[in-house]
């Protein structure tokens, strides 16, 4: 197994155990979002979604207008027309609107149950009262007017709200604002009430009211801003294609009342449905207008030539012309038929001109096909107009406000009405010329004519008049009944696959199962990201896995935490679990020291209070009562304390020898411990390191090397002073002792380190005040309590 493998198992443990050792922490937080998954899932507010899908129809039947074109009509003209514009006019605020108005949801009814959590409920078809709103009047929108019913003809009406809108659902505007509404009144069913704020009357449903219901539930209604409302409840639709390649379009809707979001997508498809026939059937009644404002004119024309031409018979016993006289008349009808077509055009260049001028909008303007005018390029011109009018109006239909493709389309429609103008006038030039050609032509067959009898020629005369008005007549009736036939087969646009149902309806808020998945994803996260982020922020020492970590390499053994109040835990506590971890000690040091005839074990830390005194006094203890002759040296010459723990005087010591003014038999001192000599650090000097670094200690080390097998040395922290750092040429081994949730990553590293750059690599660390509680040992620490 290579070394990155063992670290990574390594880690993998060291953060099994922290969660073991954090198991109430796990536990509680399962516990907490359990409850609360359940609590949200039981009492939260149910949030529905159903969903309708609509295709484009297949058949193409109708004259005027194509019917394959998805949404959009007149296939002609929107041909490059996208899926994507189409789903966007599906989108449609003002649709919308009239929807919510034609099912009166402008009035919310609402129940309120104050049970565990005060749950809100919408009374959809089942409130048992029914309000009749004046929308003349002025209303108080978003405020709760709580009804309390009393007897089948009166109830009891409360308000008490500030800050409360005026409403004028008419003009579609607020009134006044932050307005204080109070009432407390019993009215009458059916009875209309009226004060400067409101206006309405309430209906009694005796069907859904309950006595017992009413007595603990709070009943009310509200009014709603109609736009606010409208917008609301567009958030609430979404409109999608079915996939890429097919062109139905899925209309799904959300809301809490099961019955009320079916009942409005279906309404509101159902409108989509009428608005896109209108669209279709726009240029059909704008046909059918024109026709009939000209056969109002053509009929009366019509009614008197007739009378004229049928009295002149009758007073003249005339039935019929002679040859001569019917020769010039089929010439003068050909001429007079011409004329008419060009009458027709003249006519419809007019309405263009007209309408031109009197209307803004074009976009039910009548093609000239449609008026059988043979003019290939205004046909063309007029299509065109027409396509940019319905882009104009997808845009407009996502209600999106401020549109960035509106104004080239407006610019467009513009140059094409320019030119559209441009073109009819120089058509009415050219008519006026053809229509001046075919006077000169009648003209001169007038002459002729003139040339018959007196009473031959005045019938002539009268049946040319009669012949033009009703070959017109007929002409307009013919082509008002196409429009006619035409508007009456035409069908929208597309048509309803699956409509919506109650039983398709889907949870979308709660889902149970989800909300008990994240509660257990967060049951685990939330504790889990709590030791991350303690053991990123912790910048000391917190296990064995931080130690060995940092080292890079295994500590040689763990102290536990000393819970006696005295230090000679070896002695005093032999059988205790800490001085069993001195032994474990111990042994690792003779297992490591074994070719060594003379053990050197200096004992430092990288910063004071780490407890290496304490392990360097209860390590002696341990080797000497193995029966080794040991000896202890407290060379911490700037703040000594051996000398408390073996309760001696400091009087006398390693730093008079320093000084030459002891000898090594004067300093040396036998302890209560068999095996065991100590000798003391003595009196502070002002500079231990530059008489360590001169070789001060070399005569005391070597004498002590011949007469013990062990020599400990406790020196100062090597990351605080340079003393110990010294003296580490005279060592067989450092222990580099470091205090659990005490020693400083950081000080400690800069120890490593200096270790490192030195090529000093005879150490070993030892960890110190690890409980036994958190340790692999936890299981077995009773085995080691004794009394």
């Amino acid at each position: 197994m290579t070394k990155e493998s063992d670290s990574g198992i390594a880690m993998l443990k060291h953060y099994l155990l922290d969660i073991a050792y954090f198991k109430y922490l796990y536990i509680a937080c399962l516990a907490i979002l359990l409850i609360a998954a359940f609590l949200f899932n039981r009492y939260s507010k149910r949030l529905y979604e159903v969903n309708s899908s609509i295709g484009p129809v297949q058949n193409d039947a109708s004259s005027l207008l194509s019917s394959n074109d998805l949404f959009l009509g007149l296939k002609s003209l929107q041909s490059n027309r996208s899926l994507e514009n189409g789903i966007n006019t599906l989108m449609s605020f003002p649709t919308v609107s009239s929807t919510i108005t034609n099912m009166d949801l402008e009035i919310g009814y609402f129940r309120e149950r104050n049970k565990l959590f005060r749950q809100k409920s919408e009374l959809y078809l089942r409130s048992p009262f029914v309000v009749k709103m004046d929308k003349s009047h002025i209303q108080p929108i978003g405020a709760k007017l709580r009804i309390i019913i009393l007897s089948d003809s009166t109830y009891r009406l409360m308000a008490s709200q500030t800050r409360v809108s005026m409403y004028n659902y008419l003009d579609n505007q607020i009134v006044r604002e932050n307005a204080t509404l109070f009432i407390d009144t019993i009215c009458r069913f059916n009875e209309t009430i009226r004060n400067k704020n409101l206006k309405f009357s309430v209906s009694f449903k005796k069907e859904f009211y309950s006595k017992v219901s009413f007595s603990e539930d709070l009943y009310y209604f509200s009014f709603f801003h109609l736009d606010f409302l409208t917008k609301e409840y567009l958030k609430n639709l979404k409109v999608e294609s079915l996939s890429p390649k097919t062109s139905i379009i899925i209309l799904k809707f959300r809301g809490h009342s099961v019955d009320k979001i079916v009942n409005f997508l279906n309404r509101y498809i159902d409108a989509i449905l009428e608005e896109n026939l209108a669209k279709k059937n726009k240029i059909a009644r704008s046909t059918i207008k024109f026709i009939d404002s000209q056969i109002s004119d053509i009929s009366d024309s019509l009614v008197i030539s007739e009378s004229n031409l049928r009295n002149y018979r009758s007073a003249n016993q005339v039935m019929d012309l002679s040859f001569q006289g019917k020769s010039i008349y089929d010439k003068l009808a050909q001429i007079e038929n011409e004329r008419a077509a060009l009458k027709v055009q003249e006519r419809y260049y007019n309405y263009i001109i007209n309408n031109f001028k009197a209307n803004k909008d074009m976009s039910g303007v009548v093609p000239p096909s449609a008026m059988n005018v043979a003019d290939p390029i205004m046909n063309q011109l007029i299509t065109d107009l027409l396509a940019l009018y319905t882009q104009r109006s997808g845009i407009l239909s996502n209600n999106t406000g401020k549109n960035l493709y509106l104004g080239p389309i407006d610019n467009k429609i513009k140059v094409q009405q320019q030119t559209i103008i441009e073109n009819v006038t120089n058509n009415l030039g050219t008519l006026n010329l053809s229509l001046n050609e075919l006077n000169y032509r009648s003209d001169k067959l007038s002459a002729e004519i003139s040339q018959l009898p007196k009473t031959e020629l005045n019938m002539v005369g009268l049946q040319r008049k009669f012949n033009l008005s009703d070959v017109i007549y007929t002409y307009l009736l013919q082509k008002r009944s196409e429009a006619a036939i035409t508007m009456a087969s035409n069908y929208p646009d597309y048509e309803v696959i699956e409509p919506a149902r109650e039983f398709t309806k889907r949870v979308i808020i709660p889902r149970a199962k989800l909300s008990y998945l994240l509660a257990l994803f967060f049951g685990f996260l939330i504790p889990s990201g709590f030791i991350l982020v303690r053991d990123f922020f912790n910048n000391k020492i917190s296990s064995i896995f931080d130690l060995e970590s940092l080292l890079n390499r295994s500590s040689l053994t763990t102290i536990f935490y000393n819970n006696y109040k005295s230090e000679s835990v070896v002695t005093e506590a032999p059988r205790s679990a800490i001085a069993e971890s001195f032994r474990n000690l111990r042994s690792n040091l003779f297992l490591k020291l074994k070719s060594e005839k003379t053990k050197v074990i200096l004992v430092t830390s990288s910063q004071p209070k780490d407890g290496k005194s304490f392990v360097s006094f209860n390590l002696a203890s341990s080797i000497a009562s193995a029966g080794y002759k040991t000896i202890i040296l407290d060379c911490d010459l700037r703040k000594p304390t051996l000398h408390e723990k073996f309760k001696e005087d400091n009087s006398k010591g390693i730093s008079d020898f320093m000084v030459n003014n002891a000898s090594v038999a004067d300093i040396v001192r036998k302890t209560s411990v068999e095996n065991l000599s100590f000798i003391p650090a003595g009196p502070l000097l002002p500079n231990p390191s530059e008489l360590i670094e001169s070789g001060a200690l070399d005569e005391l080390i070597n004498n002590l090397k011949k007469e013990y097998e062990y020599i400990i040395i406790d020196t100062s922290p090597v990351g605080l002073v340079a003393d110990a750092s010294q003296m580490i040429r005279y060592a067989s081994l450092i222990l580099l002792v470091s205090r659990i949730n005490y020693t400083r990553k950081d000080i400690l590293a800069s120890v490593v380190n200096n270790f490192n750059s030195n090529k000093i690599d005879n150490y070993d660390a030892v960890l110190n005040g690890l409980s036994i509680k958190t340790s692999p040992y936890r299981h077995y620490s009773s085995y080691y309590i004794k009394k």
